[in-house]
């Protein structure tokens, strides 16, 4: 998937568990959704390796309970990092959810594999769904 399908997702998800949205805790789940990919950018490390995984995911919200934030910007954080392994998921390479335990690929279950994820239309889609209804959860 996209950055900015990856982000989309991240602000839904952050209206539908914050009892009181901000701009800040907003900002908090776009970073945490994107996070995994930033693996790109680091020569040592294989893209959608060891940042697509279960103990990534609780790695960062464990790094950021030892940086004293409040609980909730942790969990958010870690649900945030499972919600992007979740959708790459969804994609033909998968990921490699249990690292260190197995490096075996998982993909989503019946619907895994089916969506590449340099479909525009399918980010584009997921961008207006998850955007829209963000906005009808924070209006109402």
């Amino acid at each position: 998937m996209k950055l900015r399908t990856h982000a989309a997702c991240g602000i839904l998800l952050a209206t539908l568990v914050s009892p009181r949205i901000s701009f800040g805790i907003l900002c908090w789940a776009v970073i945490w959704s994107v996070i995994s990919d930033f693996d790109v950018y680091i020569p040592t490390v294989s893209h959608r390796e060891i940042t697509h995984t279960l103990a990534f995911a609780l790695f960062s919200g464990a790094l950021v309970l030892a940086l004293e934030f409040a609980s909730f910007y942790a969990i958010l954080a870690s649900l945030c990092v499972i919600l992007h392994i979740l959708m790459d998921s969804l994609t033909p390479n998968g990921v490699p959810l249990w690292i260190p335990f197995s490096t075996k690929r998982v993909r989503f279950p019946i619907i895994g594999g089916w969506i590449r994820s340099d479909n525009w239309i399918v980010n584009l889609s997921i961008q207006i769904i998850a955007i829209g209804a963000a906005i009808v959860i924070i209006s109402s």
